[in-house]
Order: structure tokens, then sequence, then C-alpha cells
């Protein structure tokens, strides 16, 4: 079994008045932490409070013979986000993200956190996957056969808390399906986490990420 990451975000989200990273305190603090800035500098602009938004304001690799982390700036949704596909560096910027809010612009975390979530999605090489996932879905889809003119069977699994709805900020969603146009031998797996404001529980989740992946496709019939 191979898991080939594809995108992993890891987004605050907060709930205070104003969104706190101001420009340009917010580039110099990354700047401090040896991020590589990636936006132009901006025009004079008046003001109490200026912004910068973007989806690369920066980039760092902590681990630095594997794929860098990028930070993206949200002022209008009160985001900032580490993008990437290894979860050594992200884990490392979120920290930073950590230290940086707490120490350089004097936020109160977590509970200056409305949530913070993580989302991504990964390739996982395997055997026959959609074979597996027929199989695990049972019969249940038999059902359908009337109305399909065909014999039914389950496509595709989706793991999410009994309780709850997916606007809760408590929440996980896993999906996994065939990977296409790859061949018969890809899994493709999206995965969502959050658990309101506790930062290490998201930090926890996406560490072992790659195991409950694994996890995953051994309990549904995986090799």
């Amino acid at each position: 079994m191979k898991i080939v990451p594809q995108k992993y975000r890891v987004a605050f989200v907060f709930n205070t008045l104003y969104y706190p990273f101001t420009y340009p305190e917010i580039l110099n603090s990354l700047k401090a932490r040896d991020y590589a800035i990636l936006v132009p500098p901006q025009p004079l602009q008046s003001g109490a409070r200026i912004y910068i938004s973007g989806q690369a304001a920066a980039i760092k690799a902590t681990a630095t013979t594997k794929p860098p982390c990028f930070i993206e700036l949200n002022e209008p949704k009160k985001i900032i986000a580490c993008d990437g596909t290894d979860i050594d560096n992200i884990v490392a910027s979120v920290k930073d993200i950590v230290d940086l809010s707490r120490s350089d612009f004097k936020l109160n975390l977590p509970d200056d956190i409305n949530y913070i979530e993580l989302s991504g999605s990964a390739v996982v090489l395997n055997v026959n996957p959609i074979d597996a996932i027929k199989k695990f879905s049972g019969n249940q889809y038999g059902v359908f056969d009337d109305i399909m003119g065909a014999e039914s069977a389950g496509g595709s699994i989706r793991i999410i808390p009994k309780n709850g709805t997916q606007m809760d900020k408590k929440w996980f969603d896993i999906s996994i399906s065939q990977k296409v146009p790859t061949g018969d031998n890809a899994y493709y797996v999206e995965t969502i986490f959050r658990n309101g404001n506790n930062i290490e529980s998201v930090l926890d989740f996406i560490s072992n990420l790659d195991e409950k992946i694994s996890s995953i496709i051994h309990k549904i019939g995986g090799v």
C-alpha cells in the first residue's frame, strides 16, 4: 500500500471582531520565522487596519528535503491556513501560526479561534479498490435493482459521526472511492476533521493521518 498525498490544508477560523493579522506585520512575523514571502510589496494605504489576502502569501520547508508548506491569508473569512502535501511541514507551520498568533499578535489561543479544520485528499495505491468497496457495502444496494433494471452495488464509502451534522464545529468526514482514471488499483480518499478550537487534537489527527487511512483501507478489505 502506498499513500500519495494530493493536498492537505489546516485552516484556523478566528472569531475575533476584526481579522487579527494586519499588513505588513503578518509578513514580518512570517519572515522572522524563515518563510519566503511570495507577494509583492503592497501599495501605500491609509487606515488603522490594513490587510493582505492571497492563497500563497509565504512558503517554508522545515524539512527541506520534502515539499514546502504555503501560508494562505483570507481576511474576509478570517482565515489563516497552511497548505501542502507533506504532513511534517504542515505540522511545523501550524505550530508557527500558533506561536506568532500568541507572541506577535497577542491573541488568546485557543479562545480566539472559532474552529480549526483539517481537509485534504490522498490517492492510495492498492489492489482492486472497487471490488473491495462493493463487497464492504454488502447487499443493501439491491433495493435499487428494480429501479435501475440491473443489479446494484455501492461504489463509495463515507464515514461520518453517528450524531450531528456537517455544519457542527466537531465533525469528521472520510470519503473513499475508486480513483478515476488511474485504473483499477487506486483509492481516492478525502478527509475532513475538526474538533472545535482544539488545536492539539487536529495536530494529532494529521500527524497520524497515514496510519488512519491505512487502517481504514484494511477494514474495507484492501491489502
